[in-house]
């Protein structure tokens, strides 16, 4: 499927992924950490061949999940 612009919608789609590199820069912590928590299922993500993408709504709910835990805990 074609958009006006004649960038396909998977195109579109992919490049708003998210590599593992920007998921830890985003969340100020190490490359080993994210594919931790990718492993652990914590953080969904996509696997394109041996490259892990998650999508910017997947890392939003995960840090609003985090931050939600923490304030009923104090």
């Amino acid at each position: 499927m074609l958009l006006k612009d004649n960038i396909s919608i998977e195109e579109k789609t992919l490049s708003r992924l998210l590599n593992a590199q920007d998921v830890a820069a985003a969340l100020n912590m190490g490359l080993s950490t994210v594919y931790q928590l990718v492993e652990r299922g914590e953080l969904p993500s996509i696997q394109i061949g041996r490259s892990v993408r998650i999508r910017p709504e997947d890392l939003e709910k995960f840090i609003e999940s985090k931050t939600q835990r923490q304030a009923t805990n104090e």
